[in-house]
């Protein structure tokens, strides 16, 4: 879990952004590439003019040159975080468009075992995708970039300090690695912790006149409390691991500013470095160290991202309900076939239905009766293909529900449901949802015939 191969998921969405992600690039590294000669001009300013010349025209001059810089530079930072933000955002809206769009094409039979709010919780994981990918990506290179420029310049200027500062880079990846062990196993846990949370606030939310009336607000909290408390271990547990890790790199980076420290205070006291030199190599090493620190974390945080992208994917990867029905109902229903039907439901030991024979010719009225629990409901969620039987087979004009495409059969099948659900919008969004050649004049004309207008005319909004 957490394989880096998992960022190659996101390739469709990053081409369909690519020309916004390349200009977050440049942007990003112009900005970069601008502040690289600051710490240099800084040194210049304490041997050229604060300890030699004590000029004030080289003074301004110098002082004019950084603030061009420094404004360039917050311009562009400016149009790079703008930028960042919009791909993050289109990126995180599609890839969570993508998977509403497969949850409402998974089966019943996966759907009605699922908890509602465990699908929420994945949802909710799609806008920390991009923004963590993006900020890692785009870091990534943007710290290699200033690394790379600072190290080169410290060489260029006196290679003894330089080299100092390349051998404790290696440390800062020894020390990551010992501090990392375990952290991606418990940002699994921590990431399934949660999502268990929510599927539990979204059932004492869904279920919560059911809880009043049974008085059960106390099993419900406890129920709540256990798992609040297993996700508040799995986070603390992590938290340790990120202190240490990031406590051990900043002590490095500490170690790395003392040796410099040292190593210039010996040759500026013989002569062979100046107090300028000493301020430019400050900076640089602030600088590098900075980066290697970044680029240190970025692997803990890339396997983060990498683990919601798998979670999010368990869920695009699965078949929906129409995959291999290549069957289409191009007219309308003549007859409808039961042969044998078997049914139970996933995690029932008893069929709801067992080897139901019946046939249905067009123009027949049938009613169905019978107690709660013998399977009415059943038989109509099995007709309108939302499950399909364990044994035997329905057919519609002679064409097996299971090779049927799901689409074509509801849009056959008119259905009134025992359960009202109201979408959000008003009534008219209601009455044509689903309804997609039909108009606010057609349900008028309806209502008219219906004459449903002294009702309609009571609704505080009408239509």
């Amino acid at each position: 879990m957490g394989n880096l191969r998992s960022l190659l998921k996101l390739t469709p969405f990053l081409q369909k952004y690519k020309l916004l992600l390349f200009f977050v690039l440049i942007s990003i590294l112009s900005s970069s590439i601008i502040a690289i000669p600051i710490p240099y001009i800084m040194g210049r300013i304490t041997d050229d003019v604060l300890i030699g010349s004590k000029s004030f025209r080289r003074f301004y001059f110098y002082i004019g040159i950084i603030a061009i810089l420094y404004i360039l530079k917050y311009l562009i930072s400016v149009i790079s975080n703008y930028l960042s933000s919009k791909f993050n955002n289109f990126v995180s809206n599609e890839l969570r468009f993508v998977l509403i769009d497969k949850i409402m094409n998974l089966p019943m039979d996966y759907l009605g075992n699922v908890e509602k709010g465990y699908l929420q919780g994945r949802i909710s994981e799609c806008s920390s995708i991009a923004s963590n990918l993006s900020t890692n990506i785009v870091g990534t290179l943007v710290n290699m970039f200033d690394a790379i420029l600072s190290i080169s310049t410290m060489f260029a200027i006196n290679y003894k300090l330089a080299t100092t500062v390349f051998i404790l880079i290696p440390f800062f990846f020894i020390v990551v690695k010992v501090s990392n062990n375990g952290f991606t196993k418990n940002i699994e846990r921590v990431l399934e912790a949660s999502a268990i949370l929510n599927a539990e606030c979204f059932e004492i939310i869904n279920g919560i006149e059911d809880i009043k009336v049974l008085n059960g607000k106390a099993y419900s909290l406890a129920k709540f409390k256990k798992k609040l408390e297993h996700l508040i271990k799995t986070t603390l547990k992590q938290n340790k691991i990120m202190i240490l890790l990031t406590h051990n790199i900043a002590g490095i980076n500490d170690l790395g500013t003392l040796l410099i420290l040292l190593i210039s205070g010996i040759l500026i006291i013989k002569g062979q470095f100046t107090v300028g030199l000493y301020t430019t190599f400050s900076l640089y090493s602030g600088k590098i160290f900075t980066s290697t620190q970044f680029l240190a974390n970025v692997g803990p945080s890339l396997k983060q991202t990498c683990l919601s992208i798998e979670r999010v994917y368990e869920f695009i990867e699965m078949d929906d309900e129409n995959k291999g029905k290549n069957q289409y109902l191009n007219r309308k229903i003549e007859s409808i076939n039961l042969e044998n039907v078997t049914f139970k439901y996933k995690n029932n030991v008893n069929n709801v239905l067992d080897s139901l024979n019946f046939r249905i010719n067009k123009g027949e009225k049938v009613l169905i009766s019978g107690e709660n629990g013998v399977g009415k409901s059943t038989l109509i969620k099995l007709l309108s293909g939302l499950y399909e039987p364990i044994e035997g087979r329905i057919l519609y004009n002679n064409l097996d529900l299971v090779t049927i495409n799901k689409e074509s059969l509801r849009e056959r099948i008119g259905i009134v449901s025992q359960n009202i659900f109201l979408f959000k919008g008003t009534v008219l969004d209601n009455i044509l949802y689903g309804q997609n050649e039909k108009k606010r004049e057609d349900v008028e004309k309806l209502i008219i015939k219906l004459n449903l207008e002294p009702y309609i005319s009571r609704l505080p909004k009408g239509l």
